[in-house]
């Protein structure tokens, strides 16, 4: 375990607009709030056992955690950072997406998507995407801009009716999808996958899918395995983790830990660069003005931020143990105050 040092650089491109980036610590059981603006921790609260890949509504006054280890959703008062309730839901659920009228699709294990009532606070259903594999979950959850269909990953590309709660269509779009995300305008999807044998992977791309039609119209290969994208919001560039690599020396070969995030540029389809985070890195977040990628390293308990201009790592801020996933908490519109009173979850999502 590395020294809980705080390492600084000078920042030659702050945040004109102070957000707060809110990192899971899954270990930990626990969120940490960093300030965008001075990059130091502002709290670390409790909210049960591994906390995943959380969501805001869109006022940025609530936030939804999916528990891994408590099969749960629990609701959280963004601004006083209090656990509000707590949901049952499907087992293993580690993303979710946030509905029109105030419901909340959750990804679970063995290929299940649960549906959460919010304003009831229940699990009123599931949605089962493919045949059942024990010790794996839905890894991939998005939602269009108009709430319409949702998507996930799970052994194929899967499309969601919002309004009926069935599965529209799937697409095959890699051996093992991970990583989603959709362009804001929900024009296109970017699927990481892996390639190889059916049950062995030794390369890996980023698949790029034309959502109207539901066809794959190319790929931009990573060399290491890929995992979790985040895109721009021109939807022309995306940060690509890619936590192992397939290395053959002649005398052997295996799976080594790749500490590099790769930028995408997503109008050539290539690779256009890439930062060393020091680590095997897992989720991470734009800045509001995308001048810094915040990315979450569990091996070094460390939220680091990088400038995107130069690739370089500016600044590692210690957060708790095992940090996986990482999301900017929307900032309210002029003159709302996200404190005190019950948020509403939003009867629209934006892009």
């Amino acid at each position: 375990m590395l020294a809980r040092v705080l390492v600084l650089t000078t920042l030659a491109h702050a945040p004109t607009l102070a957000q707060e980036v809110w990192v899971s610590n899954t270990n930990a059981g626990s969120i940490s709030v960093v300030d965008t603006a001075t990059l130091g921790v502002v709290q670390t609260f409790a909210v049960g056992a591994q906390p995943a890949r959380l969501a805001f509504s869109s006022d940025g006054a609530r936030a939804f955690v999916p528990l891994l280890g408590a099969d749960a959703l629990v609701e959280v008062d963004a601004g006083s950072r209090t656990v509000l309730r707590t949901i049952a839901t499907v087992d293993q659920p580690n993303a979710v997406v946030l509905l029109p009228g105030a419901r909340a699709y959750v990804a679970g294990a063995n290929g299940v998507v649960g549906i959460v009532d919010l304003a009831a606070g229940q699990a009123t259903g599931t949605i089962v995407l493919g045949a059942p594999a024990a010790g794996y979950s839905v890894s991939g959850l998005a939602l269009s801009p108009d709430g319409a269909k949702a998507y996930a990953t799970w052994g194929d590309l899967a499309e969601i009716d919002t309004q009926s709660d069935t599965l529209s269509r799937s697409l095959f779009a890699g051996v093992s999808p991970a990583g989603l995300a959709l362009t804001s305008d929900g024009t296109k999807a970017y699927v990481s996958a892996t390639f190889g044998y059916p049950s062995f992977s030794f390369y890996g791309s980023v698949v790029v899918v034309d959502v109207a039609s539901f066809t794959v119209t190319g790929s931009i290969f990573t060399w290491a395995l890929p995992s979790q994208i985040t895109l721009n919001r021109a939807g022309t560039e995306a940060h690509v983790s890619t936590p192992s690599t397939w290395v053959d020396t002649g005398y052997g070969a295996g799976y080594l830990p790749s500490p590099w995030v790769a930028r995408l540029d997503l109008a050539t389809g290539g690779l256009d660069g890439g930062t060393n985070a020091g680590a095997v890195a897992g989720g991470h977040a734009l800045s509001s003005d995308e001048a810094r990628l915040f990315v979450a390293v569990a091996p070094h308990d460390a939220l680091k931020v990088i400038e995107r201009a130069s690739d370089t790592v500016l600044a590692t801020i210690p957060v708790g143990d095992g940090p996986t996933q990482v999301v900017l908490r929307p900032n309210p519109a002029p003159g709302q105050s996200v404190k005190g009173g019950r948020a509403s979850v939003p009867t629209s999502r934006r892009p």
